[in-house]
């Protein structure tokens, strides 16, 4: 075992004996001559840390800007990617449920489709100032007169509603309108509100917890005070909206009308260089009938009176002679 340790261990008697005496060598020279100990060199000023001062810049690949040579291009952005500070985002308890406002919305007269528009977009909160689309700061939602609620057009008879509760082939059942809107007219809202909302689990939960529809004017959320919704704001089912667009009056009055007017301008133009063109021709029949030296006696209105006059004698010297050739 003594035998199998010392062939492991190296031989560094002689080595180690060497090293020491150039260590105890270097040490001896160090502290009799100092700073001075190696010929050539000079003492380096050394501040704290790990920079050096130097009398000279360095020549070579540096930055043109430590000799002041910035020429023609642009500063240096260091965040080319800002867009601003971050964006305040509702927290939690600002999205509980006792925390929204409820609105109140009458469907009576309104476009289906605009007043739907409108109901999503209060459910979702779109016009919150604290909108974000990763959280829920919408209102809820109360409906009434869903049985008066109009649609536009041949919509009434026409419009279609399908529904397949079982999803089996077979099973599809299809009613208009005017049918639906007798059997159940809160089931239209329903459609076209969840028609303007997007299809996400959030959707779901906010179109099932928050949207309440009733018949009739009344309901039954007046302890939660809601706030009446602007329904000025939203169209109106009008009888114009029925016609053509070019029918309408609103097409033509902002269309139609300007230009039926321009037309008429331009007849007035037209009418009236004719009726002048043709006053002049009067004055110099006038002017050649009755002589220079009589017009010029004569003022405007007795020369207009004269010329009548000989219209008349004219017209009636026709008359005259076509009755003498009739007998």
């Amino acid at each position: 075992m003594a035998s199998s340790k010392a062939m492991l261990r190296p031989n560094m008697g002689s080595r180690s004996r060497v090293a020491a005496f150039c260590a105890l060598g270097a040490a001896a020279t160090l502290s009799a001559w100092g700073s001075q100990a190696f010929a050539g060199t000079q003492p380096q000023s050394r501040p704290a840390g790990r920079f050096v001062t130097m009398d000279t810049l360095p020549q070579g690949l540096t930055c043109r800007a430590s000799y002041g040579d910035l020429g023609e291009r642009e500063a240096w952005d260091p965040v080319p990617q800002w867009r601003g500070e971050k964006s305040y985002h509702p927290n939690t308890p600002l999205q509980a449920d006792e925390n929204r406002q409820w609105y109140h919305f009458d469907a009576e007269g309104k476009v289906l489709g605009h007043l739907a528009q409108e109901i999503a977009a209060v459910l979702r909160g779109k016009d919150n100032p604290l909108y974000d689309p990763i959280r829920d700061v919408g209102a809820f939602v109360v409906i009434t007169n869903c049985d008066k609620v109009r649609v536009s057009g041949k919509k009434f008879h026409y419009k279609l509603y399908f529904r397949n509760l079982s999803y089996r082939p077979g099973h599809m059942r299809i009613e208009r309108f005017k049918d639906l809107q007798k059997r159940f007219p809160e089931r239209i809202l329903m459609r076209a509100v969840w028609g303007s909302m997007p299809r996400t689990p959030s959707s779901r939960r906010i179109f099932k917890e928050r949207l309440k529809l009733f018949q009739g004017p009344n309901h039954l959320y007046y302890h939660e005070n809601p706030v009446e919704y602007p329904m000025h704001k939203i169209k109106d089912c009008t009888h114009s909206q029925n016609l053509k667009r070019k029918n309408r009056i609103g097409h033509w009055a902002t269309r139609w009308n300007p230009r039926m007017m321009l037309k008429r301008e331009q007849d007035e133009k037209t009418e009236d260089a004719y009726k002048l063109k043709k006053f002049q021709k009067f004055l110099k029949d006038q002017y050649d009938d009755l002589g220079p030296e009589a017009m010029e006696r004569m003022e405007l209105d007795e020369a207009i009176k004269a010329g009548e006059a000989n219209r008349i004698k004219t017209i009636l010297e026709i008359g005259r002679a076509s009755c003498r050739e009739r007998v």
